[in-house]
């Protein structure tokens, strides 16, 4: 298996603009030491999908055409998506850009490593009444010093980041890694069973026809070795952070 520190270091491959797998991301999130203020379970995050689109915005003296000077990151979290989703249902008016965090590449090209960084960008936020059975909730999403690796074998499919994660009126900072394609390891769980049940097989690049996997998952080969089931989200996720984004 090629390495991922060779492939990065790699300089016969040509280089790529800032960009970003378009979808989700299986993240992970680590807590880090001491950062919980407030009461509250905003500490127990393990992880989510989160959707990321790279965009270049428009010219400002054209705005039908797109200024390739600069390069956009836009990240949306599933916990918020889905809770902005369930409060249109129920008829709760709610800000669409308001779940969305925004910032600018520092470059539209890629740095030395190959790394292509946002080091803030507009928090993301829902702040909803009580409605029915639910009470009222407030969340928040800040992220920064986001970190995408850009080359041909990796065209935005690694990011880390930091997180400042406020639920109502408790407040923790994560660590953030996060792989594309997010793919589910999920499997049939036992009728009765509490926990998730998972299938790390899901996660392997490689199809396996004997098995039954007709098609692998999706996820680059290169990182076989370095992908693992993480059960609590029951998603394919990066066993540890690249070194190219450390």
């Amino acid at each position: 298996m090629v390495v991922l520190a060779a492939l990065v270091a790699s300089c016969e491959q040509p280089r790529m603009n800032c960009t970003a797998g378009h979808g989700g991301f299986a993240a992970t999130y680590t807590l880090k030491p001491g950062s919980k203020q407030g009461e509250g379970d905003c500490d127990t995050l393990r992880g989510e999908i989160i959707g990321l689109e790279k965009y270049n915005p428009s010219r400002p003296d054209d705005r039908t055409e797109q200024d390739l000077s600069r390069a956009l990151l836009a990240i949306r979290a599933t916990e918020l998506g889905a809770l902005a989703g369930e409060a249109e249902a129920a008829g709760v008016p709610v800000d669409a850009a308001a779940v969305v965090s925004m910032g600018e590449f520092a470059s539209v090209e890629p740095d030395e490593g190959n790394v292509c960084t946002v080091a803030s960008l507009s928090a993301a936020e829902l702040d909803l009444p009580a409605s029915g059975d639910r009470p009222a909730t407030r969340l928040r999403y800040e992220w920064s010093n986001v970190r995408v690796l850009v080359t041909p074998s990796f065209p935005g499919t690694l990011m880390a980041a930091d997180l400042t994660y406020t639920k109502d009126g408790c407040t923790a900072s994560y660590s953030v890694v996060g792989l594309w394609p997010a793919v589910s390891c999920a499997a049939q769980a036992m009728e009765g069973a509490e926990e998730i049940a998972t299938d790390s097989s899901l996660c392997d690049p490689q199809a396996d026809i004997a098995a039954g996997r007709l098609i692998g998952s999706g996820i680059n080969p290169d990182l076989e070795e370095r992908v693992t089931c993480d059960p609590e989200t029951a998603l394919c996720v990066l066993r540890d952070l690249p070194e190219a984004l450390q």
